[in-house]
C-alpha cells in the first residue's frame, strides 16, 4: 500500500508502528467503520474501492491526527526511526537468525512471484487475492530492506 504514504502520510507512517492504534482509530472514524480494528481498517484500505469522498475524509483525518500529535509534542518520524533502531539493537544483542531467514524468505518469494508474472506463468488479473498478497509482500520487502540498509530518507537528529 505504497499509495497510502502519499495520500495520508501521517496515518501511513503510524499504521503498524508504535502509534498504530491512533492511526486505526483515525481511519475507522473517518470512514465510519463500526469495527475499528487493525484488520478491518487494513481490509478497507487494501480493497482499492475507496470513493473520492472517503479519500477526502481520510486526508482530513490525517491532517487532524498530525495536528493532534504536534499538540502533544509527538514527532512521528522520530518514533519510526527509534522503532527501527530498537529492532536493530535487539538483533545486534541477540544475534537471532530469525530476521535473516524471514528476510530471505520474503525477498525470495517476492522475486519468484515477479519472475512468474514476467514470464506469464502467473496472471495477476485472474486473482484478486494474489493482487493483495503482492501488495503486502511488496511492503514487507520494503521493510526488510529498510531494516538492513536503512531508510531512503534523511533520518532526523
Amino acid at each position: 500500500m505504497e499509495w497510502l504514504n502519499k495520500i495520508i502520510p501521517t496515518i501511513g507512517t503510524l499504521l503498524g508502528g508504535p502509534l498504530g492504534g491512533a492511526a486505526v482509530e483515525a481511519v475507522g472514524s473517518a470512514l465510519g467503520l463500526s469495527d475499528k480494528t487493525k484488520a478491518s481498517v487494513e481490509k478497507v484500505l487494501s480493497s482499492n474501492n475507496l470513493t473520492p469522498e472517503q479519500i477526502a475524509a481520510l486526508q482530513a483525518a490525517d491532517t487532524a491526527l498530525k495536528q493532534r500529535l504536534a499538540e502533544l509534542g509527538i514527532e512521528t518520524e522520530k518514533l519510526a526511526v527509534q522503532d527501527r533502531a530498537d529492532a536493530r539493537a535487539m538483533q545486534t544483542a541477540t544475534q537471532s537468525p530469525v530476521p535473516a531467514v524471514l528476510g530471505f524468505v520474503l525477498v525470495g518469494t517476492f522475486l519468484t512471484i515477479i519472475c512468474l508474472l514476467l514470464t506469464g506463468d502467473m496472471k495477476l488479473w485472474d486473482n484478486q487475492t494474489l493482487t493483495m498478497l503482492l501488495g503486502q509482500l511488496t511492503g514487507s520487502v520494503t521493510a526488510v530492506i529498510a531494516f538492513y540498509y536503512g531508510a531512503s530518507h534523511q533520518q532526523p537528529k
